[in-house]
Protein backbone atom coordinates (compact mmCIF):
# COMPACT_ATOMS: atom_id res chain seq x y z
CA UNK A 1 0.00 0.00 0.00
CA UNK A 2 3.22 2.34 0.85
CA UNK A 3 4.35 1.73 -2.58
CA UNK A 4 1.33 2.42 -4.45
CA UNK A 5 0.68 5.43 -2.20
CA UNK A 6 4.08 6.72 -3.11
CA UNK A 7 3.83 5.79 -6.92
CA UNK A 8 0.69 7.92 -6.72
CA UNK A 9 2.31 11.07 -4.84
CA UNK A 10 5.27 11.61 -7.69
CA UNK A 11 3.16 10.84 -10.62
CA UNK A 12 0.02 13.19 -9.45
CA UNK A 13 1.88 15.45 -7.77
CA UNK A 14 0.75 19.63 -7.41
CA UNK A 15 2.50 22.65 -6.46
CA UNK A 16 1.48 22.04 -2.86
CA UNK A 17 2.62 18.44 -2.67
CA UNK A 18 5.46 17.39 -0.49
CA UNK A 19 7.81 15.81 -2.42
CA UNK A 20 9.40 12.69 -1.63
CA UNK A 21 12.93 10.99 -2.96
CA UNK A 22 16.24 9.91 -2.64
CA UNK A 23 19.68 12.31 -3.21
CA UNK A 24 21.66 11.26 -5.89
CA UNK A 25 25.08 12.38 -6.40
CA UNK A 26 26.70 12.08 -9.70
CA UNK A 27 29.85 11.91 -8.56
CA UNK A 28 31.96 12.83 -12.01
CA UNK A 29 30.18 16.04 -11.74
CA UNK A 30 30.03 17.10 -8.34
CA UNK A 31 25.97 17.60 -8.75
CA UNK A 32 22.83 16.47 -6.40
CA UNK A 33 19.40 15.55 -8.53
CA UNK A 34 16.57 14.45 -6.47
CA UNK A 35 14.01 11.82 -8.14
CA UNK A 36 11.16 9.61 -7.12
CA UNK A 37 12.36 6.47 -4.62
CA UNK A 38 11.44 4.56 -7.69
CA UNK A 39 13.58 5.52 -9.95
CA UNK A 40 17.51 3.63 -10.19
CA UNK A 41 20.23 4.13 -11.61
CA UNK A 42 21.34 2.45 -14.52
CA UNK A 43 24.75 2.44 -16.54
CA UNK A 44 24.72 2.64 -20.51
CA UNK A 45 24.75 -1.39 -20.96
CA UNK A 46 22.57 -1.98 -18.64
CA UNK A 47 20.13 0.63 -20.18
CA UNK A 48 20.58 -0.52 -23.32
CA UNK A 49 19.29 -4.34 -22.18
CA UNK A 50 16.33 -2.64 -20.71
CA UNK A 51 15.58 -0.71 -23.75
CA UNK A 52 15.58 -3.96 -25.80
CA UNK A 53 13.57 -5.80 -23.43
CA UNK A 54 10.67 -3.43 -23.18
CA UNK A 55 10.09 -2.24 -26.45
CA UNK A 56 8.26 -4.44 -28.72
CA UNK A 57 7.32 -1.82 -31.63
CA UNK A 58 10.95 -2.39 -33.55
CA UNK A 59 10.67 1.56 -35.22
CA UNK A 60 10.16 2.64 -31.73
CA UNK A 61 13.32 0.59 -30.42
CA UNK A 62 15.14 2.33 -32.94
CA UNK A 63 14.43 5.60 -32.06
CA UNK A 64 14.85 5.19 -28.88
CA UNK A 65 18.55 3.59 -29.51
CA UNK A 66 19.38 6.31 -31.34
CA UNK A 67 18.22 8.91 -28.81
CA UNK A 68 20.25 7.01 -26.34
CA UNK A 69 23.53 6.82 -29.23
CA UNK A 70 23.02 10.52 -29.52
CA UNK A 71 23.03 11.17 -25.90
CA UNK A 72 26.17 8.74 -25.50
CA UNK A 73 27.67 10.82 -28.14
CA UNK A 74 27.57 14.54 -26.05
CA UNK A 75 30.25 15.65 -24.57
CA UNK A 76 30.15 15.64 -20.82
CA UNK A 77 28.94 12.79 -19.02
CA UNK A 78 25.70 10.63 -19.11
CA UNK A 79 23.58 9.84 -16.17
CA UNK A 80 20.51 7.46 -16.44
CA UNK A 81 17.99 6.41 -14.22
CA UNK A 82 14.30 4.14 -14.65
CA UNK A 83 11.34 3.60 -12.96
CA UNK A 84 9.89 0.09 -14.01
CA UNK A 85 7.08 0.65 -12.08
CA UNK A 86 5.69 3.03 -14.55
CA UNK A 87 7.99 2.99 -17.55
CA UNK A 88 9.85 6.52 -16.99
CA UNK A 89 13.04 7.37 -18.07
CA UNK A 90 15.26 10.03 -16.13
CA UNK A 91 18.54 11.06 -18.07
CA UNK A 92 21.05 13.96 -17.29
CA UNK A 93 24.01 15.28 -19.52
CA UNK A 94 26.17 17.15 -18.44
CA UNK A 95 27.60 19.47 -20.62
CA UNK A 96 29.97 22.40 -21.11
CA UNK A 97 29.05 25.38 -19.16
CA UNK A 98 27.04 27.12 -21.67
CA UNK A 99 24.49 30.23 -19.84
CA UNK A 100 21.25 30.01 -21.43
CA UNK A 101 19.06 33.52 -23.06
CA UNK A 102 15.37 33.56 -24.15
CA UNK A 103 16.50 33.85 -27.65
CA UNK A 104 18.82 30.85 -27.51
CA UNK A 105 15.53 29.10 -25.33
CA UNK A 106 13.69 30.10 -28.77
CA UNK A 107 16.54 28.36 -30.56
CA UNK A 108 16.78 25.28 -28.75
CA UNK A 109 12.96 24.93 -29.01
CA UNK A 110 13.32 25.45 -32.89
CA UNK A 111 15.94 22.46 -33.35
CA UNK A 112 13.67 20.31 -30.94
CA UNK A 113 10.57 20.95 -33.33
CA UNK A 114 13.11 19.96 -36.48
CA UNK A 115 13.97 16.94 -34.95
CA UNK A 116 10.93 16.06 -33.91
CA UNK A 117 9.15 17.03 -37.38
CA UNK A 118 11.88 14.51 -39.31
CA UNK A 119 11.07 12.02 -37.04
CA UNK A 120 7.44 12.19 -37.58
CA UNK A 121 7.96 12.29 -41.31
CA UNK A 122 9.37 8.62 -40.89
CA UNK A 123 7.31 7.10 -37.99
CA UNK A 124 3.54 7.02 -36.59
CA UNK A 125 4.62 9.61 -34.08
CA UNK A 126 3.03 13.05 -33.67
CA UNK A 127 4.62 15.57 -31.19
CA UNK A 128 2.43 18.43 -29.79
CA UNK A 129 3.86 20.93 -27.86
CA UNK A 130 2.48 21.18 -24.22
CA UNK A 131 4.71 24.41 -22.85
CA UNK A 132 8.00 26.07 -23.57
CA UNK A 133 9.42 28.18 -21.13
CA UNK A 134 12.44 30.26 -19.83
CA UNK A 135 13.18 31.36 -16.57
CA UNK A 136 16.38 33.65 -15.12
CA UNK A 137 16.42 33.25 -11.22
CA UNK A 138 19.24 33.73 -9.16
CA UNK A 139 21.85 32.95 -11.85
CA UNK A 140 20.25 29.96 -12.63
CA UNK A 141 18.85 29.68 -15.97
CA UNK A 142 15.95 26.66 -16.92
CA UNK A 143 14.48 26.09 -20.34
CA UNK A 144 12.21 23.67 -19.99
CA UNK A 145 9.84 22.19 -22.79
CA UNK A 146 6.81 19.27 -22.61
CA UNK A 147 5.57 17.30 -25.27
CA UNK A 148 3.06 14.79 -26.00
CA UNK A 149 4.06 12.12 -28.25
CA UNK A 150 1.23 9.65 -29.98
CA UNK A 151 2.09 7.28 -31.72
CA UNK A 152 -0.56 6.41 -34.17
CA UNK A 153 -0.52 2.98 -35.05
CA UNK A 154 -0.02 1.34 -31.56
CA UNK A 155 -2.29 4.62 -30.24
CA UNK A 156 0.09 4.98 -27.47
CA UNK A 157 0.93 8.32 -26.06
CA UNK A 158 3.84 9.70 -24.05
CA UNK A 159 5.46 12.79 -22.59
CA UNK A 160 8.63 14.21 -23.11
CA UNK A 161 10.06 16.75 -20.64
CA UNK A 162 13.10 18.36 -21.97
CA UNK A 163 15.28 20.55 -19.70
CA UNK A 164 18.05 22.55 -19.94
CA UNK A 165 19.39 23.91 -16.70
CA UNK A 166 22.35 26.58 -16.27
CA UNK A 167 23.88 27.29 -12.97
CA UNK A 168 27.11 27.48 -10.75
CA UNK A 169 29.27 27.51 -14.45
CA UNK A 170 27.77 24.39 -14.82
CA UNK A 171 24.97 23.00 -17.67
CA UNK A 172 22.87 19.88 -18.19
CA UNK A 173 20.65 18.99 -19.92
CA UNK A 174 17.43 16.63 -18.61
CA UNK A 175 15.03 14.50 -20.41
CA UNK A 176 12.19 12.81 -18.67
CA UNK A 177 10.12 10.19 -20.18
CA UNK A 178 6.90 10.01 -18.95
CA UNK A 179 3.34 7.52 -20.04
CA UNK A 180 1.78 10.50 -18.66
CA UNK A 181 2.08 14.26 -17.97
CA UNK A 182 3.28 14.77 -14.17
CA UNK A 183 4.83 17.97 -13.03
CA UNK A 184 8.47 17.02 -12.85
CA UNK A 185 9.81 20.83 -11.52
CA UNK A 186 9.62 19.78 -8.35
CA UNK A 187 11.96 17.70 -8.46
CA UNK A 188 14.09 19.84 -10.86
CA UNK A 189 13.87 22.60 -7.68
CA UNK A 190 15.99 20.46 -5.03
CA UNK A 191 18.47 20.06 -7.92
CA UNK A 192 22.06 21.73 -6.81
CA UNK A 193 24.61 22.44 -9.68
Amino acid sequence: MEVAKEINNWTQLTAQDQVIGTKHFLENDGIKIFLPNSFKRYNAVEYSNLIDSLVIDNNNLKIEQTRFKNMREMEGNLYIFFDKTVNSSYTINTIPYTPITRQDAKYLLGIIRQNQDKLSDTTDLDYTKITAKHNNNNGTQVFKAIFKVENRKLQHQAFQHVYFVSSNNKSALINVTTPFEVNFDLYLEKMTL
